[in-house]
């Protein structure tokens, strides 16, 4: 793969992987129009672990006083707080992703090829994100979000694993649902998503070390991944200043839109 193309994809792999409008079918459409075949493995870690930088950069503050209070409840020094509280759910929400990721890892590669489905989970959970968004109390913060919770947003986005879903749409619908107001609800979304993207990359890194790097993908890698990192911090803030008086209904609308694209560009065209 080319720089040009791979800065494109790592773009296009920032605003959507945390915009609720699903990358991996945005990844796929984009693929699919350009003629771009399959990317490595190598490529995808990249990607992932750009916008990985990005959520990470954007709650630095919070992630490291979140850090230091489990570390200190940890060794039993002292209490930890709501911060270390928060540690503990982040925790307790990857746990979902993990078996189903270990479970049908090899099942979702396979999915990536079935348009009908990724058209249908982008219309489903569209619907899902449009009502749990028009109906979700606007009572709690990330602060007074329970066990159950936490739990819930990790069954979400442990749904992900299926092409079309979209991490972050899943987890703020069910956030949404729970009663976390808009801002609160994608606070909780993509501090959760820290544990679960770390693990992932770790373990698509791992798989990338053993079985060896294809030779000229360096530099493509590093052009993605900066891109992705970069449009995925700026879509977090974008996202996020928009909830101030915003809604989710645009992103809704615009995942029914793109399911209909999605079958006429893979399956008619």
């Amino acid at each position: 793969m080319g720089v040009l193309p791979a800065l494109f994809l790592g773009a296009v792999q920032g605003v959507t992987e945390f915009w609720p409008i699903s990358s991996s079918a945005h990844l796929a459409l984009m693929i699919h129009i350009f003629g771009w075949g399959d990317p490595d493995l190598s490529f995808l870690v990249a990607l992932h672990l750009g916008t990985l930088v990005a959520v990470a950069w954007h709650y630095r503050r919070r992630l490291r006083e979140v850090f230091l209070a489990c570390l200190k409840e940890a060794t039993g020094k002292e209490r930890g707080g709501e911060d270390a509280r928060l540690g503990w759910m982040m925790l307790l929400a990857t746990v979902p992703g993990l078996i189903l990721g270990a479970v049908f890892a090899e099942s979702s590669e396979i999915m990536e090829g079935m348009p009908l489905l990724m058209a249908s989970t982008l219309a489903v959970f569209g619907l899902a994100l449009w009502c749990a968004d028009a109906l979700g109390g606007e009572e709690l913060s990330w602060r007074e979000a329970g066990w159950r919770q936490a739990l819930a947003v990790g069954v979400a986005q442990a749904m992900a694993i299926m092409p079309g879903v979209s991490r972050s749409g899943a987890s703020i619908s069910v956030a949404r649902a729970a009663g976390l107001e808009r801002r609160e609800a994608a606070d909780f979304s993509f501090l959760l998503s820290v544990p679960i993207t770390a693990a992932a990359v770790a373990y698509e890194g791992f798989k990338l070390f053993r079985e060896g790097m294809p030779g000229g993908e360096a530099w493509p890698m590093v052009c993605g991944a900066c891109s992705a990192a970069l449009t995925g911090y700026l879509a977090i803030r974008f996202l996020l200043s928009r909830l101030v008086a915003g809604t989710f209904k645009p992103y809704a609308i615009y995942r029914l839109l793109l399911a209909a694209v999605l079958i006429i560009t893979l399956v008619i065209l």
